[in-house]
């Protein structure tokens, strides 16, 4: 049994941007690319897949995230397009077949891309993460409208800046999603950068605005009824972010899908449950 090491810094040309990742565990071994949550990086698998072996993972900062770099002024961060970004680090890797982890926004990500390209992804692990929230087709114009405001707002608006780097971390662990210290540091040696009106966390300010377009009920079903991937969702007991009963209801979309309680809150693979966690997906991939 090979358990996992960080192996190395990587970065992947995708169209006119830069996608930074982490490479854990060795070529030859089952392929997996993780993907973290929404303002979060790829640091967010660093206590978890330590306790993992005989995998070949590429844990990668989003973009707009981490140090991947930000999309042009003319794009967005609408969650579908990852999917295609995702599929070409698949593609430079030369994998045809791979799994995949995502955690919150990472894993309703991830199963967009398990059901866009089925023939392609052989498991689906989900951390504290769901199926998008659906919108009615009579608020697509609302949308928009908002999401135009939005991004223009934010695309002109700056960091909050911090000090130092200590009270940059203790925003993470007071934030919207509370998180433990040393999950919030883990993330901030990645995510915080320097400038010259203090630290800052480096995340597009973009990806705090309105999606532009936000998929209905039936586009949703047609995406996760395609899914072919076994499915395994954890769920965290006390998550800040639960589903809706709405949501809870599309889970019978998709196929072959085993779902998980686990103690902890909704960053559980980066705090105490981290190794729980492991084992679980640990026993699911291999």
């Amino acid at each position: 049994m090979m358990s996992l090491e960080f192996i190395r810094e990587r970065s992947f040309q995708v169209n006119d941007l830069t996608l930074a990742a982490k490479e854990w565990g060795r070529s030859g071994y089952a392929p997996v690319i993780a993907l973290h949550g929404w303002l979060d990086n790829a640091a967010s698998f660093d206590r978890m897949l330590p306790f993992m072996e005989n995998l070949h993972v590429i844990a990668l900062d989003l973009a707009g995230h981490g140090r991947s770099s930000h999309r042009s002024r003319d794009s967005s961060y609408d969650i579908w397009i990852d999917i295609g970004e995702v599929i070409s680090v698949a593609d430079q890797m030369g994998w045809d077949r791979f799994s995949l982890i995502g955690h919150s926004r990472g894993a309703a990500i991830a199963g967009l891309i398990a059901g866009t390209y089925a023939d392609r992804v052989a498991q689906l692990a989900l951390i504290d993460g769901y199926v998008p929230m659906p919108s009615e087709a009579d608020d697509a114009a609302k949308q928009l409208k908002r999401a135009i405001r939005e991004n223009k707002r934010f695309a002109n608006s700056q960091p909050t800046f911090f000090p130092d780097f200590e009270k940059a971390i203790q925003a993470r662990v007071k934030g919207f999603v509370p998180l433990q210290q040393e999950a919030a540091a883990l993330l901030a040696k990645r995510g915080v950068s320097e400038g010259s009106r203090g630290f800052y966390w480096a995340n597009d300010q973009r990806l705090k605005a309105a999606s532009f377009v936000k998929f209905s009920k039936d586009y949703l079903e047609g995406f996760f009824t395609s899914i072919l991937a076994r499915v395994l969702l954890i769920q965290a007991e006390n998550s800040a972010l639960s589903p809706g009963r709405q949501q809870n209801a599309l889970f019978e979309w998709i196929r072959h899908m085993d779902i998980q309680k686990v103690s902890g809150s909704h960053h559980l693979h980066l705090e105490g449950e981290a190794e729980d966690v492991a084992r679980l997906i640990q026993k699911f991939l291999v």
